[in-house]
């Protein structure tokens, strides 16, 4: 059986399922998906007994159960955002590793949430990184490593209803170019719009990186 993420619906129809952990899961979490308890889930996984928590990438026997929806918004699972997800890596200080041949890991798990895989922390990581704040809070994000990609998520706003937590799709070297960037709105009120987003200075920052006119289009689920 090939890995699966909590956020996904695994399909399969034996009463048994194996799921793999990612970064932020908690057995209270996975009990809570699972419709288990911490003591059951400890007991039909002996090799996690004696853990305080939970790592990535631990195999986890669970009985078979409707996993979190994907719903294709941005919002919510536990009445966390995307925003609030990606509020939450910024603390943690995720940065790339300058060190020749080293990754940072949690970049690496963010591009896993994409089509590819995970890669290493020089691969442009802005829109992994939406892609994993957007899943980690139970939507569906566009599961691609091209910043461009979100100009088909969700739907436009006009500038009128832009809010706090809007993900906003810059163009780079020209608006007919590939090359793009995304990243959460945070404040628009000064010359240039400030956003929170991965791979900013090659870590995640809040910062002003591209003029509102490059904005290709502010995005909501």
């Amino acid at each position: 059986m090939g890995k699966a993420h909590l956020t996904d619906t695994i399909e399969v129809h034996a009463p048994i399922s194996t799921i793999y952990t990612k970064l932020g899961d908690t057995f209270a979490s996975v009990a809570q998906l699972g419709d288990i308890s911490t003591i059951d889930i400890r007991a039909m996984n002996p090799h996690v007994r004696e853990l305080a928590e939970l790592e990535a990438g631990i195999p986890l026997d669970l009985p078979f159960i409707k996993r979190r929806s994907r719903s294709g918004t941005a919002a919510t699972a536990g009445g966390r955002s995307a925003y609030d997800i990606a509020k939450r890596e910024k603390s943690l200080g995720v940065s790339e590793v300058s060190a020749p041949g080293e990754d940072n890991p949690r970049i690496r798990v963010y591009h896993a949430t994409t089509h590819g895989g995970a890669m290493p922390d020089e691969v442009s990581w802005c829109s992994s990184y939406v892609n994993y704040c957007v899943e980690e809070a139970g939507g569906r994000g566009t599961d691609s490593k091209a910043a461009r990609s979100w100009l088909t998520w969700g739907h436009d706003v006009p500038r009128n209803d832009w809010q706090e937590g809007d993900i906003v799709v810059f163009w780079r070297e020209s608006p007919d170019s590939w090359k793009g960037h995304v990243a959460f709105l945070v404040n628009w009120d000064g010359e240039r719009p400030f956003v929170l987003g991965g791979n900013q200075g090659n870590r995640i920052s809040v910062d002003d990186p591209y003029p509102f006119r490059q904005i290709l289009s502010v995005r909501r689920g």
